[in-house]
């Protein structure tokens, strides 16, 4: 899905770090959105009010684990489990859509 000011990617960590992201995809020039540390201060230019003020006003790092894997710890076997994207998360990626 194209993004306006942003790209939307499928991260996949081996040791489970969002530290990880934020600090690569930062250094990619690629800062995660509401990344108080390693983002940008402000919003890029191109956006319009309504996706200016929802960047800006984006609560926290926008990040999301969909799904996380790991082995149990009395048995070894691995257990997989997943979630949706949150109702904020949606909202950003449709104000953020250029469809």
């Amino acid at each position: 899905r194209s993004l306006v000011g942003s790209t939307l990617l499928d991260v996949r960590l081996e040791t489970g770090r969002t530290h990880q992201i934020r600090v690569h995809m930062a250094h990619l020039g690629f800062p995660i959105i509401g990344d108080r540390t390693y983002g940008r201060s402000g919003a890029p230019a191109g956006l319009t009010v309504d996706q200016r003020e929802t960047w800006n006003r984006f609560p926290r790092q926008a990040l999301h684990a969909a799904r996380l894997s790991f082995p149990l710890p009395d048995c070894d076997e691995p257990v997989t489990v997943s979630a949706p994207l949150p109702p904020d998360m949606e909202q950003l990626i449709r104000v953020l859509s250029d469809e």
